[in-house]
């Protein structure tokens, strides 16, 4: 499904972001990593929303933040 392949690939791009914020955290560069973080998340999650509004459609109604965090 090509949706699956597209987050697949999304995954692994976040994962190495993330293998390459993580160390930096303990260094001088932590606030600028930290607001890369949350200008990615910031956008990210306000896609979505936007998406939802448009569509008439919303994702977030659809997730279970439960059963993302207890796996």
């Amino acid at each position: 499904m090509e949706i699956r392949n597209k987050m697949i690939k999304a995954l692994a791009l976040v994962k190495e972001a993330l293998d390459l914020s993580i160390p930096l955290l303990g260094s001088v560069q932590r606030q600028e990593i930290v607001t890369l973080w949350e200008d990615f998340l910031r956008e990210f999650l306000g896609h979505i929303r936007s998406k939802s509004r448009q569509s008439g459609q919303n994702l977030f109604a659809c997730l279970s933040f439960k059963r993302i965090w207890t796996r």
